[in-house]
């Protein structure tokens, strides 16, 4: 036992240092490679989470922006929804502007109707007699200008004056002398204003067109029938003489002898004749049309044309012709023209009167002292 004991022990005392190195590097390099592998597995985990991580965050980023994206575009409809009603808000403010203006003016203009209606109905309430007889003054006068000026009618209007200077004379006031002086001027001057008769005269220029129209413009040729020969009776002589007398009026019934120095008139063929009388006619109706407006050139003219067309073509019957031609010469003296007189000034005369009496009525009123 002791000797095994022994060998065993020189066996290990007789080992070499290069075994023992060995042996620890065996005992130490399983420990290190299990490290460096623990190492690496939580380098891998690392990476691993670091890319999971990055790839989360790139996830919510995105996610992120495209929420923001959408909430920019939802505030920007929102914004031009807001723009919209805006402008809807501020076209109803316009509207309802235009509306409060218009309902202004209305009631502006009804408050002026009514108060031009108080101020009418308290005249009427303090209107006596002089004040409408006055008003009929007006009115007369009134009318009497517009009869002068519109129909030149001179009679009327003298009538109107009249009857506006008796109502006048009847209220018997001294303040009204100037009014009435100046419708006694204006009464004289219609009655020196040419006084024309309109109606005769258009009726005189009717009665020479029925004359002109009855006038011949063609006479037909009359047929001439040879008569049985004439006896002659007397001497050889006296039957030469005779047969002599008979042939020279035969031959001069062929022969026409015209003079030079007068107008040739040519003679009208028979299917021009309505023609000529519808443009007499016409000379005629136009004449009247002038007489009624009073265009004293345009009548003139229309009677002249009347006259040469008679002149020219009715030389049938010469007679008639120039008792017609006669009455248009009548009718072409007559001035047509007439001159109208202004009656408009007592018109003005009256209107001051009655402003200056409403004056003074309103100053004499008491003031109404306010409640």
């Amino acid at each position: 036992m002791e000797a095994d004991k022994a060998v065993t022990a020189t066996q290990t005392e007789t080992t070499s240092p290069a075994s023992v190195t060995k042996t620890k590097a065996q005992k130490t390099s399983a420990p290190g490679w299990m490290a460096w592998g623990f190492v690496l597995a939580l380098a891998l985990a690392g990476v691993a989470a670091t890319a999971y991580l990055w790839q989360m965050e790139a996830s919510q980023q995105q996610r992120l922006q495209t929420s923001v994206a959408a909430a920019v575009q939802r505030v920007d409809s929102e914004v031009a929804q807001a723009r919209e009603i805006r402008r809807e808000l501020d076209q109803q403010k316009m509207l309802a502007a235009a509306a409060e203006k218009n309902l202004q003016q209305q009631i502006q203009a009804l408050q002026a109707a009514l108060h031009s209606q108080q101020k009418q109905l308290q005249s009427m309430s303090t209107t006596d007699r002089e004040d409408w007889l006055l008003a009929e003054v007006e009115y007369l006068i009134r009318l009497a200008n517009q009869r002068l000026l519109m129909g030149e009618d001179i009679a009327s209007a003298a009538k109107l004056l009249r009857a506006a200077d008796e109502i006048i004379r009847e209220l018997d006031d001294a303040a009204l002398y100037g009014v009435r002086k100046i419708i006694a001027e204006d009464r004289v001057a219609l009655q020196a204003a040419t006084t024309l008769d309109i109606e005769g005269l258009y009726l005189q220029v009717a009665a020479v067109a029925v004359q002109a129209a009855k006038l011949r413009l063609y006479q037909p040729p009359e047929l001439l029938v040879e008569t049985q020969a004439t006896q002659f009776e007397g001497g050889w002589r006296q039957k030469l003489g005779q047969g002599f007398t008979a042939a020279w009026e035969k031959l001069s019934s062929y022969i026409q002898i015209h003079r030079r120095d007068e107008k040739y008139s040519p003679v009208l063929a028979p299917e021009y004749e309505e023609a000529v009388r519808q443009n007499v006619q016409l000379m005629f109706e136009q004449a009247q049309l002038a007489l009624l407006s009073g265009n004293q050139a345009l009548y003139r003219h229309s009677l002249d044309r009347a006259e040469q067309w008679l002149q020219d073509y009715y030389t049938v019957d010469l007679n008639s012709t120039i008792a017609v031609i006669d009455s248009l010469k009548t009718l072409q003296e007559q001035n047509i023209t007439i001159v109208v007189p202004d009656i408009s000034r007592s018109l003005r005369q009256l209107k001051n009167y009655i402003e200056m009496i409403h004056a003074v009525s309103i100053a004499d009123k008491p003031v109404e002292s306010a409640p």
